[in-house]
């Protein structure tokens, strides 16, 4: 009898001891490239550039089965500059993503900071329709037309379980920089999106919004549609968004602050409303991947009521030495017009060769 109770209490602790199971892992980016940029009125430069196709990261991930199909899981990831070992942003210890996640049969619960469904950053991005994304230079990817979102604090999200190869997506932060103050005054961030995955189809429609209550604006939002088809070696991508109200101009550049009467003009606090499209195309050549996009977008600013458009093209060649291993080449041109035709950071060329690895 003895001899069974002990069976019994060793297989329950075996089976506990499963449940509990964790694993964590380190994981990392290194990304380095030689560049030369050209940008209207200023010289040209050659020079040494960080995380041109991947930001570089470090991070650490982990999970813990807690048994009847839940688990709980974290990721910790940090970005920083090859050339110099510079922090990615002052102060965080953990400035790409910072998150503690819950997952069961009903989907995904996750806590603190990272990038929004149209940011191309992190986990829960669900931003489609291009062929070269973010990390390269705005003078050819999606980032020289597309008002993406940032990376926030304070966030809370859910993912739904797949549905046929559907999921959603919702967000919201308490506060994109800080939630120290009554909500009335903090800056929110609130983010719905479907993202469709099947065979060699991809497909995602996403609202966002920024209440702007930090910057007294009116509230940005953001109307992002995209998507890819293959067909064989062959991709074609294209993409579509409506900004009402941004504060921003594409790439994160800030916008004129005009003085109306000696002080901010109330038609500032509108910002910008804008349209902006890309098409693009990969095609597996080589050993690599060839990619070509083209980036359109125009807009007015409401405090001037001065109108601009923007356009970019840009081509890359990726070709993996090994499943760790990249090296790439990038060629860049954009320009302005109107508002913007002086503008530095949209008129500019780029070349640019460099080397990615994983870990």
């Amino acid at each position: 009898m003895l001899k069974k109770i002990l069976c019994a209490a060793v297989g329950s602790a075996i089976a506990v001891c499963a449940y509990a199971e964790s694993n964590v892992t380190l994981y990392g980016v290194l990304d380095t490239a030689v560049t030369v940029t050209k940008h209207k009125n200023q010289s040209a430069k050659v020079m040494m550039d960080d995380g041109i196709y991947g930001g570089n990261r470090f991070g650490f991930k982990g999970t813990e089965d807690l048994g009847n199909g839940y688990s709980v899981g974290f990721i910790l990831e940090q970005g920083f500059q090859l050339s110099t070992g510079a922090e990615g942003s002052e102060g965080k210890a953990f400035n790409r993503e910072s998150l503690l996640q819950v997952t069961s049969d009903w989907g995904q619960l996750a806590f603190g900071r990272a990038g929004g469904l149209s940011s191309d950053n992190g986990t829960y991005t669900i931003l489609r329709g291009s062929a070269l994304w973010t990390s390269y230079y705005t003078d050819g990817c999606v980032a020289g037309a597309f008002i993406t979102t940032d990376r926030y604090d304070n966030l809370v999200v859910y993912r739904s379980p797949e549905f046929g190869g559907a999921t959603v997506t919702a967000m919201y932060s308490n506060g994109t920089g800080s939630d120290d103050q009554k909500w009335a005054k903090n800056s929110h961030y609130y983010g719905l999106g479907l993202d469709y995955s099947k065979n060699d189809t991809g497909f995602s429609a996403m609202w966002e919004m920024l209440d702007n209550k930090g910057m007294d604006a009116q509230s940005t939002q953001l109307f992002t549609i995209g998507g890819s088809q293959g067909f064989g070696n062959l991709t074609v991508h294209a993409g579509y968004q409506f900004a009402l109200h941004s504060q921003y101009l594409p790439a994160w550049i800030s916008l004129p602050d005009p003085v109306v009467d000696g002080g901010m003009g109330l038609e500032s606090r509108k910002g910008v409303t804008q349209n902006a499209f890309t098409a693009s195309i990969g095609y597996q050549i080589w050993g690599g991947e060839w990619k070509l996009q083209g980036n359109y977008a125009f807009g007015k600013y409401k405090a001037t009521n001065e109108k601009y458009n923007i356009w970019s093209v840009g081509t890359a060649y990726e070709y993996p030495f090994s499943k760790r291993t990249m090296v790439y080449s990038y060629a860049g041109y954009g320009q302005a017009n109107k508002m913007l035709k002086e503008s530095s950071d949209f008129n500019s060329w780029t070349l640019t060769f460099g080397i990615n690895h994983t870990f």
